[in-house]
């Protein structure tokens, strides 16, 4: 630890660790457990099939779940980056998108909730077709079905942001772990980028999105609070 860390670069740290430990649970129930059961109803594992209710209520709870604890993870890493803005002025537009971010998933939140009190209506529309997904939303509900498309868009630039942020703070840091963990959080938002400009006109083919996602969301926040526990105590 640095003699000369300041209290707001300590507090920063702590607020990098607290961040990915919420990312990576946020992430792991987010994208990894919808990716993973999405894999096996392509592939009628135990029972499971594409569009069926009872898989539309699972992976809409899951969805619940990761966004909420996506909110807390990018205001924790807002206020990281908002307190290092002082070694940095580029921290400060992040710090905002990162806000950005946190109301995008705040809304998928809200749209999980949807989906799982109308998942027998949309499984029936689906018919066994994902990418039917958001047409299908918006014809139960158009008001949920724009919601998704806008919350989608600004966790987008959350990711980004943090992307951005993290490769930042790495660097103030002296911390490979963080530059590589903020690196990975930028191929998960180049992964998301193709789905989410081609959700006006139907979802192409998900699987490299499947496999590349949480990877990408899991093992960057891991790497980020590896990075981070070695760099400042908290305060005393």
């Amino acid at each position: 630890m640095s003699p000369s860390a300041t209290t707001e670069e300590a507090k920063a740290s702590a607020s990098l660790r607290a961040g990915s430990a919420a990312a990576v649970a946020g992430s792991v129930l987010g994208l990894g457990a919808p990716s993973a059961l999405l894999l096996l109803a392509v592939g009628r594992v135990a029972g499971l099939s594409v569009g069926s209710s009872r898989l539309l209520l699972v992976e809409s709870l899951l969805l619940v779940a990761g966004a909420a604890l996506l909110v807390v993870a990018l205001f924790l890493y807002r206020r990281a980056f908002s307190r290092l803005k002082h070694v940095d002025a580029r921290l400060r537009p992040v710090s905002i998108l990162c806000l950005v971010g946190s109301v995008g998933a705040l809304a998928l939140v809200v749209v999980g909730a949807a989906i799982a009190g109308g998942s027998s209506a949309i499984s029936s529309c689906l018919g066994g077709h994902a990418a039917h997904a958001l047409s299908c939303l918006r014809s139960q509900d158009p008001t949920t079905g724009y919601l998704s498309l806008v919350g989608f868009a600004l966790l987008w630039v959350g990711a980004a942001a943090t992307a951005a942020g993290l490769v930042l703070a790495g660097r103030f840091y002296r911390r490979r772990a963080i530059v590589a963990g903020g690196a990975l959080y930028g191929v998960l938002a180049a992964a998301l980028a193709v789905p989410l400009v081609a959700l006006v006109g139907g979802l192409p083919s998900l699987g490299y999105v499947l496999a590349v996602a949480p990877v990408a969301a899991v093992a960057g926040a891991l790497l980020v609070w590896a990075g981070a526990r070695t760099t400042l105590e908290r305060p005393s």
